[in-house]
C-alpha cells in the first residue's frame, strides 16, 4: 500500500459555523480535525467502513490544541495530518493548520484506540485480523511529544462545588455511534466559560481527555475552576461518573 507523507483536506468557512466573534467556531474546527483524521486512517489502511467491517471503531481518548488565529467566514484553509505510529494500544496522530496563504495558523495532537464497536473495550491492533500493521507517516509531533497529559483535579474538589450548568443528551447532540460527539463536550466546555462570564473569544490554547462517553437520554453537570494556568472545565454524569477533563488557556 503506497502510504502518503500526510493527508490533508481544505475547508470553507460558512457563516452559519463561526462563533459570535465572526470566526469558525472551536467545536466546527475539532470536527473538521476529526474528517481529516477519518481522511488520513483511510490512506494508511484503517478506514472506518474496513474497521467497522472487523466489528471495531474508533475512540479518541484526548487531544491538545494550539491555535494562532481562527479562520474567519468565507477564509478556505487546509488540514494536514500524519500518523506517528501506534504504541501497545495507543495510535498518535498529528495535525497542522494552514490558512488560504500555506502560513500555519494552528495544530493538535490526539491519542486514539481501537475498540470494540459494540462494548467499546480497548482491543489490541495486532490481534484484529484483516488489519493492516500501524505505520509512521511521518516521524513529528508537533509538541515534541505524544500527545501531551495534564492532571485532573480529584472529584472530591470538584463535588464539593456547584456546577456552571448542566448539559442533556438530546437527540442532536448525539452521533451516528448514538452517543454524544466528542466535538460536543467542547461546546458544553464554551458554554460553561461563557455562562462564567469569560471571554471565550481568548480560548486558544485548550486540552481535552475524554473518560465515559454521554449517552441517550443522560445529564451531564459542568463544572468550572480557575486555576494558575487559565481554566479546568470537567463534567460529571449519573453519582459523580466522570466524563471529561479539559484544561483551557487564554491568550490575553
Amino acid at each position: 500500500m503506497d502510504v502518503p507523507e500526510y493527508s490533508e483536506l481544505k475547508f470553507y468557512v460558512k457563516g452559519t459555523e463561526c462563533s459570535d466573534h465572526q470566526a469558525l467556531s472551536i467545536p466546527v474546527l475539532l470536527g473538521d480535525l476529526q474528517e481529516t483524521a477519518d481522511k488520513g486512517a483511510g490512506d494508511c489502511g484503517f478506514d472506518r467502513t474496513v474497521v467497522t467491517s472487523l466489528n471495531a471503531c474508533w475512540i479518541i481518548l484526548r487531544m491538545k490544541v494550539h491555535i494562532d488565529r481562527l479562520p474567519a467566514w468565507r477564509d478556505e484553509f487546509t488540514i494536514r495530518t500524519w500518523s506517528n505510529g501506534c504504541e501497545k494500544l495507543y495510535f498518535d496522530r498529528e495535525y497542522e493548520i494552514y490558512d488560504n496563504d500555506n502560513n500555519r495558523i494552528g495544530f493538535a495532537s490526539s491519542i486514539w484506540i481501537l475498540a470494540d464497536l459494540k462494548t467499546h473495550r480497548p482491543l489490541i491492533p495486532g490481534r484484529i485480523e484483516g488489519l493492516s500493521a500501524p505505520v509512521v507517516q511521518r516521524d513529528l509531533l508537533v509538541y515534541g511529544e505524544r500527545c501531551p497529559k495534564f492532571k485532573s483535579i480529584p472529584s472530591s474538589e470538584v463535588l464539593d462545588t456547584k456546577p456552571v450548568i448542566t448539559k442533556y443528551a438530546d437527540y442532536s447532540e448525539l452521533d451516528h455511534n448514538h452517543h454524544v460527539n466528542n466535538t460536543r463536550y467542547m461546546a458544553w466546555v464554551l458554554d460553561a466559560l461563557y455562562k462564567s462570564d469569560i471571554d471565550v473569544s481568548l480560548v486558544k490554547d485548550f486540552a481535552i481527555t475524554y473518560v465515559n462517553e454521554v449517552k441517550s437520554g443522560e445529564k451531564v453537570d459542568i463544572y468550572v475552576i480557575k486555576t494558575e494556568y487559565g481554566f479546568y472545565v470537567t463534567g460529571y454524569k449519573d453519582e459523580g461518573v466522570h466524563v471529561f477533563d479539559s484544561e483551557i488557556y487564554l491568550f490575553v
